[in-house]
């Protein structure tokens, strides 16, 4: 029972219970961390992989794991600068410690090492689950995490070791001084002992920097508590100067944003913004005390109302739109005066041109006409439309990009797809090994790193495109590095992409994402696409907006192709929605949305050409490539805790999206296969390599996921595919 008593009072478990009763936002940004590496928060989306497999410079290794280390070690330290800001003075025996604050952290490292233990046990279960590394990479790995974290903990020890005074030099300094205070300081002196009596915390032993413990009252005859509070606020004043350091290297940071150097794993760009987020909210804590929550409330809300009476906010725009020109009225009558008849039927005329001088590239009389629909997905979608499109290549003997005509769909699927389609315009061999590195190295690490250093806080830097200039931000980062990665292929303007299509080079891709104002897709290519809008019937709701049509005062032909892409591919938060030069402002959304898998546009398409398309050709395949599976067999409902029936509605909507849209795009195929016959074949390649198993929805994807994705090809009935389209 004296044993037990002894751990109850003791000074880190005291600090433990401090933190459950005054802190709950300091355990709350541990619990995210701890939620993250257990893989309960973001699997599906890969966050905890960000921090279990972090890449910095095209590999995961000690470097990587380093750097992670020191941004953990800051926020641990930060951890302790905040608690100690906040709490140091409910124990007063502090003040008559050396180096008090040094022993405050001592005995505070009770979650900061749990969790740093935590962490190294599950990068070593993820590394040897998944067989990605030898024994030797993985003790690299953890000791880079290790040898970060004990290098900035021992940085900011060697400050406070040489800043802080202890007791006992404040002692010799009142004696030798032997001044009188007046009568209003003893005042302030007599009202912070009052406050500092009564939100004394009792705690009868703590763990000293020799790792023994002690009796708090060890050094009882330096008890002066004016002393002690002149040590407390000597020590904040420094914990204060520390805060402002790390803020100052996290905007320095920002200076060299455009180094790969400098472009940190994404898992240390989160650990910063926690370590930015947990500084702020401890500053205003200290400061305010227990208004902290009131106040928090009322600025949001203060912020809220002023940005949204000032029009405040940054607006993302599309590279290459000219943005001084007088805006596009966006409305109801400027819609339909850009999808008049006429204009269905000058699209239409242009597309049929467009047929015949496919059909004559092909040098056939009537040959098979291949539409390719991809799905979005992120970097997942992206790396298997690639690889489906190099199996689907290799057993047509070459010639997939030849006999396709039209390449619709969604976010990653549709880069992967226009990846490959450059290759082959570019005369290079589109089914090599390397390209598939190339479409799956990693994206996300400078669009986390730009997020906090630039676009949260400033955009300084800017940049000229077709003779506009833009701010840096992270679209443009994303499409650097998209650009980096693919060698330059897509950088190119819009109008690049029309006498190749046009003649029958290569073939037509048309992008769609989603009017967030209106729920209307905005079709955007080289050409004229109003014969998308095939019924023009007043009481008809027009569903696709011509991007070239409507901002055709804003050189639309100058949209980077790089920025069109990312304009379907919006993911959200990591890239930014584009807002286009229009009154009202209208904004762009990934056109998953709307039609995840492209589907809806080619059949739309082939019911618009029927009769030219039967007449010539001798048979149209539809080539779905899909990143998930089609048909799922359906599981019993687990039990719901409280928040998991709350929110199920929502949860509900959300899974069942997918469904509706795969049901929607059968309808539409069923309806068109009945005007085709057996002039129209569908086949369908899925990723399908289990729930468990399956690679996130990111933008970077860890070595197994990609050997997941690429292998997923040899899967039974992808290998059925890939013998139907040979045969």
């Amino acid at each position: 029972m004296k044993a037990l008593n002894a751990f109850y009072n003791s000074f880190p478990i005291k600090l433990l219970l401090v933190h459950v009763k005054y802190n709950q936002f300091l355990l709350l940004y541990w619990f995210f961390l701890f939620s993250i590496v257990a893989g309960g928060f973001g699997k599906a989306l890969g966050i905890p992989y960000l921090f279990l497999d972090p890449i910095y410079l095209d590999s995961v290794g000690f470097k990587g794991f380093f750097i992670v280390g020191v941004t953990l070690g800051g926020f641990a330290m930060a951890f302790n600068i905040t608690s100690y800001i906040l709490d140091g003075f409910r124990f007063p025996f502090l003040g008559t410690l050396p180096r008090p604050f040094t022993h405050f952290c001592l005995n505070n490292s009770v979650i900061p090492f749990g969790f740093l233990i935590f962490y190294v046990v599950k990068v070593v279960e993820f590394a040897r689950d998944y067989g990605l590394y030898s024994d030797r990479q993985i003790l690299y790995s953890v000791s880079g995490l290790l040898a970060g974290f004990i290098a900035m903990q021992a940085l900011l020890f060697i400050y406070f070791t040489m800043t802080n005074r202890d007791i006992r030099v404040v002692m010799r300094r009142r004696a030798r001084k032997q001044v009188k205070a007046g009568a209003k300081q003893k005042q302030n002196a007599f009202r912070r002992l009052q406050r500092l009596k009564r939100s004394t915390v009792p705690c009868n032993n703590y763990l000293s920097i020799n790792l023994r413990f002690y009796s708090t009252r060890r050094y009882e005859k330096y008890y002066d508590r004016v002393a002690i509070l002149g040590i407390f606020r000597q020590n904040q004043r420094n914990a204060i100067i520390a805060e402002s350091f790390l803020l100052i290297v996290i905007f320095a940071l920002g200076l060299f944003q455009q180094s790969p150097l400098f472009q940190i794993p994404a898992a240390a760009s989160s650990i910063i913004l926690l370590t930015v987020i947990i500084l702020a909210t401890g500053a205003l804590s200290f400061w305010l005390r227990s208004w902290v929550v009131s106040a928090a409330f009322l600025l949001l809300l203060f912020a809220n109302v002023i940005s949204s009476a000032l029009n405040l906010g940054y607006e993302y725009p599309a590279y290459g739109l000219d943005y001084s020109q007088e805006k596009t009225p966006y409305n109801i009558n400027s819609i339909r005066a850009i999808s008049e008849q006429s204009d269905v039927d000058v699209s239409t005329d242009y597309w049929l041109q467009m047929l015949k001088n496919w059909k004559a590239k092909t040098g056939e009389e009537k040959p098979e006409m291949f539409l390719v629909a991809v799905s979005g997905g992120g970097q997942r979608s992206a790396l298997w439309a690639t690889n489906v499109m190099q199996h689907i290549d290799s057993v047509k003997q070459g010639t997939l990009m030849k006999n396709t005509f039209l390449i619709t769909g969604a976010s990653g699927g549709l880069v992967g797809a226009a990846f490959y389609r450059e290759l082959y315009w570019k005369s290079e061999n589109p089914r090599r090994r390397i390209h598939r590195s190339e479409i799956g190295s990693e994206l996300l690490n400078p669009l986390i790193f730009k997020l906090l250093v630039n676009d949260i806080f400033f955009k300084v830097k800017n940049f000229d495109y077709a003779g506009q200039t833009y701010k840096v931000e992270r679209g443009y980062t994303f499409e650097q590095n998209l650009s980096k990665n693919l060698n330059g292929a897509l950088d190119r303007p819009l109008a690049a992409y029309r006498d190749p299509e046009f003649n029958g080079e290569i073939p037509a891709l048309l992008l769609s994402p989603l009017i967030t104002n209106d729920g209307r897709k905005l079709y955007i290519s080289p050409h004229p696409v109003s014969f998308l809008n095939y019924s023009t019937e007043k009481n008809t709701v027009i569903q696709g907006v011509d991007f070239r049509a409507l901002l055709k005062n804003h050189q639309p032909d100058s949209l980077r192709f790089l920025t069109a892409i990312r304009m379907s591919a919006t993911f959200p938060y990591v890239v930014p929605t584009i807002t286009l030069p229009t009154e009202p402002p209208i904004q762009i959304a990934d056109a998953g949305i709307s039609d995840n898998y492209g589907i809806v546009d080619a059949l739309i398409f082939l019911n618009v050409f029927k009769d030219w398309i039967k007449e010539n050709t001798s048979q149209v395949t539809l080539i779905t490539i899909r990143d998930s599976v089609k048909e799922e067999e359906l599981s019993a409902p687990e039990p719901q805790n409280i928040m998991e029936r709350f929110f199920s509605p929502i949860q509900s909507v959300y899974k069942s999206w997918d469904k509706v849209q795969t049901i929607k795009n059968d309808q539409w195929y069923e309806l068109t296969k009945e005007i085709f016959k057996d002039h129209l074949n569908r086949v369908e390649f899925e990723y399908t390599n289990g729930d468990d198993d399956r690679a996130s929805l990111s933008w970077r994807l860890t070595e197994f996921e990609k050997q997941n994705i690429i292998e997923s090809i040899h899967q039974v009935d992808n290998q059925r595919a890939l013998e139907k389209l040979k045969r």
